[in-house]
């Protein structure tokens, strides 16, 4: 899959397509600041936001965050149905992951990658696994300009536009980066050293299922999610894991 599909805020299909690169192993430390900062942060949300609708750990999840999950998963849904009509080289797994998708909902898909990406960054910082101010910022500028040179997917294209050219650039896409770069490093110090793709897969599910039995998911609105609930996304995501690469 070509970078520039990844740049759909949220990266629903992380732990299918992102965490496959190669870096650097950074060094853990200053894991007792980061649960910290985590707290003070999703205490001020959850006191200052009543939008609210899923605790994750310390991280707060809004209204405007899970439609813009569901919003994700749709796009990313359109996107897949159309590699596979290409016959793309993962056209196998692709089909499996949407079948998967239509019978599960997309309300339940959307909470369930929430979960998993929020439980993975927590995991990651509380380990000393951060994407610096720098980084994040270099990678940005990175992204922005393949994606201006070279604009292939027009779902992507679409949704950037949906939702505002520097809203996306400004708010959405850094938050997600820093997300996806801080697990990224987590990945990375998971599978030095493993050469089996098999068995690299299987120690990366092991740290994903670790991290979202171990952070505590409490449903604030559950209205405001249904038909999703957590012990379905939980389950949506054991079944994604099951799925043959």
């Amino acid at each position: 899959m070509k970078h520039v599909t990844l740049l759909v805020a949220g990266l629903l299909m992380a732990a299918a397509f992102v965490l496959a690169g190669c870096g650097q192993q950074p060094e853990p430390a200053g894991g007792q600041a980061a649960i910290d900062r985590f707290r003070q942060v999703g205490e001020a949300r959850a006191s200052g936001d009543a939008n609210g609708v899923v605790r994750i750990g310390e991280q707060v999840v809004t209204l405007d965050d899970f439609r813009e999950g569901v919003r994700i998963v749709e796009t990313n849904l359109e996107y897949m149905k159309g590699e596979i009509s290409k016959g793309s080289f993962d056209s196998s797994f692709l089909q499996e992951f949407v079948q998967l998708i239509e019978r599960t909902g997309v309300q339940t898909v959307a909470l369930g990658s929430l979960i998993q990406d929020r439980a993975l960054y927590e995991r990651a910082v509380a380990n000393g696994f951060s994407a610096t101010d720098q980084e994040v910022t270099a990678r940005l500028e990175r992204d922005r300009e393949l994606f201006r040179v070279n604009p292939e997917v027009a779902q992507v294209n679409a949704y950037i536009e949906a939702v505002g050219q520097d809203r996306y650039w400004s708010e959405l896409y850094p938050a997600v980066l820093r997300r996806e770069m801080a697990i990224q490093k987590m990945w990375e110090a998971t599978v030095t050293g493993i050469t089996d793709q098999g068995s690299r897969d299987a120690k990366w599910n092991d740290v994903q299922k670790q991290a979202t039995s171990s952070v505590s998911i409490e449903a604030l609105a559950p209205g405001a999610i249904a038909p999703a609930t957590v012990s379905n996304a939980l389950a949506y995501l054991d079944k994604y894991r099951q799925l043959p690469r």
